[in-house]
């Protein structure tokens, strides 16, 4: 029985184009084993309530960034559901940090194995986090690079450089 597979897609992660994914995925696939349907995000948080909506589905692949991954994880979690990943964003750094290939048909052709793994989950002020969470700078460099058009390593090395000069320190206390 094929396997049910929804490939989530943020179309901006990156900084380049996605609209060609579900081609090039098709190439990849292994269509014995999965009947693939394919959604392009519209929003920041779009990509959650896509995962959420179709938690029947026997995996959802986040095709993104960090960003695009959190948010996919966040409906999965406690739900049994299985995540795939295919690392499109600027750092990648939770494919990085459990061994996914950053070659997109690499990523895909491991889909095909349907090998899996548990990864554990934080919370900080209630909002989930798969691989890491900051506070102070790098937090801060996240929400304005989060805000930005241009995506990409160069929309983050800009948005450090314009940040650098006028950021206040802040006093943080954490339980």
């Amino acid at each position: 029985m094929k396997k049910q597979i929804l490939f989530i897609i943020n179309p901006i992660s990156g900084g380049k184009s996605k609209r060609s994914f579900p081609r090039f995925a098709d190439q990849f696939l292994d269509k014995r084993l999965f009947n693939p349907q394919y959604i392009f995000t519209e929003t920041a948080g779009h990509a959650y309530q896509l995962a959420t909506e179709n938690l029947h589905q026997d995996v959802i692949v986040a095709v993104g960034g960090d960003g695009t991954i959190n948010e996919i994880a966040s409906a999965l979690e406690s739900s049994g559901g299985c995540m795939g990943i295919i690392p499109c964003g600027s750092g990648n750094g939770l494919a990085r940090a459990i061994g996914i290939p950053m070659k997109e048909s690499s990523a895909i052709l491991r889909l095909n194995n349907l090998h899996s793994i548990l990864i554990d989950s934080g919370s900080l002020n209630n909002r989930k986090f798969f691989n890491m969470a900051g506070v102070g700078f790098d937090a801060h460099i996240s929400a304005h690079f989060a805000g930005r058009a241009e995506r990409g390593l160069g929309g983050y090395i800009q948005t450090t450089l314009n940040e650098l000069s006028g950021y206040k320190p802040q006093n943080y206390v954490l339980q």
